[in-house]
């Protein structure tokens, strides 16, 4: 008898330690999304289509580079990469 009631202690403690738990687990992140809420300026943004006509790449390239230009940064053309193989003969 002086054996069991230890155990039997410990075990509801254990069980009474689960019991809480969906108490806990149901709140959990309320936090993060209410700060997440509160930073939102449009909620309903993502829903609107909004987006871009579309552009072919050579407008987007040329309008990169003049924005590059006007903006005094260095346009750097592009090489094409060369491929040397060596058949390890002389």
């Amino acid at each position: 008898m002086k054996t069991i009631l230890p155990i039997v202690a410990v075990l509801a403690m254990t069980f009474s330690g689960c019991a809480t738990a969906p108490e806990w687990e149901r709140n959990f992140g309320d936090a993060a999304r209410q700060t997440r809420a509160a930073q939102t300026l449009d909620p309903n943004a993502s829903s609107r289509n909004t987006a871009l006509a579309p552009t072919d790449g050579k407008a987007a390239a040329g309008a990169m580079t003049k924005y590059a230009e006007s903006h005094g940064y260095a346009v750097k053309e592009g090489k094409q990469p060369v491929l040397v193989l060596s058949t390890g003969g002389r």
